[in-house]
């Protein structure tokens, strides 16, 4: 494992940001993005080829591109399709100096990868400001997850003006739907509060962050799903969409679609529905989705069992069962490191470097994979 590190570590695409440091990238912000870029997508197709090449023989290389941190379980929404909200007490956070050497670790690591601040509510820590100022100095393409349901916007303020490389907003619909979904009062008036600020502060201050609006589809909001694209495209932003899955935060259960008020009962309705932003999306509205990714949804809103772990790994697009510990890191709140939903954490960034409890991380993909129905996956 050692030897593929440092093979990899001499291939140009990964020493391409240190190549580039110093005065070019300084002077040049258009620049430096465009190059950035570049290494984001030579980056993400180069590991998740060698997930397949030759055979499955170099998956142990794999790096990270699925990168999350979630820096609090907590949540001040009250979503009909997540529990997150209902944790109550005390975290142990690794706190705001393991977190900065956490992103500088991975900066170091990895070039300038995309790495998303999430929670819950990721902006409930008084610190997340501070944490994506540090990620965008650091080099990395800091993405932001928030709900924007702030009465004062003054943190999202202070993140946004840090100039991230994207914040994501939670809009389940347009008006009382997202009100509706998101289970408190007038939240469809602070988050486009919130999203008219954003809008503000990329003009006044000339930022060059993406705004991204993230719809889950369930039952509440998909005879309505194409109304946020045509709100996205109004004002400039992007949206990404998702299908519906088991509340988050629950206990798992394989059948949980037949009772779960969010699952659509009338499946001729939810394909009709993807099928209109699939048109839409060749329309050009900004959807981020890949046609890919909007056709699996298909199969999964007509037959969720046959679909739900390849849901839950954000792999249904996948034309083969692929183990998503070969390239998904995510930090909860307490610092312990996942790699699988499935599987237990394999380390905390309190306790270890990141890169090497990478290295060390247990081989789930030879063992048996969830993607795979038990059996050992691609990959």
């Amino acid at each position: 494992m050692t030897d593929a590190i440092a093979t990899l570590d001499r291939n140009p695409i990964v020493a391409l940001p240190g190549l580039l440091q110093g005065a070019v990238r300084t002077a040049f912000d258009p620049l430096n993005r465009a190059i950035d870029t570049a290494y984001r997508r030579l980056y993400q197709g180069a590991n998740y080829r060698m997930r397949t090449l030759a055979g499955g023989r170099l998956r142990s290389a794999c790096r990270p591109v699925s990168i999350a941190l979630l820096l609090t379980e907590r949540c001040n929404a009250r979503c009909v399709h997540c529990n997150i909200w209902q944790n109550k007490g005390k975290e142990e956070s690794p706190g705001l100096e393991h977190w900065k050497t956490c992103l500088t670790d991975l900066a170091d690591w990895l070039g300038p990868v995309l790495v998303t601040l999430t929670g819950g509510e990721a902006l409930l820590q008084p610190f997340t400001p501070e944490l994506v100022q540090h990620g965008v100095a650091s080099g990395l393409a800091i993405e932001l997850l928030t709900h924007g349901y702030w009465a004062d916007p003054e943190r999202l303020e202070r993140a946004a003006l840090a100039d991230p490389w994207r914040i994501t907003m939670s809009l389940d619909g347009i008006g009382e739907t997202h009100s509706l979904v998101r289970g408190r009062p007038n939240f469809w008036e602070k988050s486009l509060a919130s999203l008219k600020m954003l809008k503000r502060l990329r003009i006044e201050h000339r930022l060059h962050t993406i705004i991204r609006l993230k719809t889950v589809l369930m039952a509440q909001n998909i005879h309505s799903a194409g109304e946020v694209a045509r709100f996205a495209r109004e004002h400039g932003f992007e949206v990404f969409y998702q299908p519906i899955d088991k509340n988050y935060n629950s206990a798992e259960d394989s059948r949980w679609f037949e009772t779960a008020p969010t699952w659509p009962k009338d499946p001729a309705a939810a394909v009709a529905a993807v099928n209109e932003l699939i048109r839409l999306k060749q329309e050009g509205y900004p959807i981020a989705n890949s046609f890919a990714q909007l056709e699996a949804m298909i199969p999964y809103f007509r037959d969720p069992a046959a679909l739900q772990a390849a849901v839950q790994g954000q792999a249904a697009h996948e034309q083969q069962p692929i183990c998503s510990a070969l390239t998904t890191l995510q930090i909860q709140a307490n610092g312990d490191i996942g790699v699988c939903h499935s599987k237990p954490a394999i380390g905390n960034i309190k306790q270890g470097n990141i890169r090497q409890i990478w290295a060390d991380r247990p081989r789930f993909w030879e063992k048996g994979c969830c993607q795979a129905g038990g059996k050992t996956a691609v990959g």
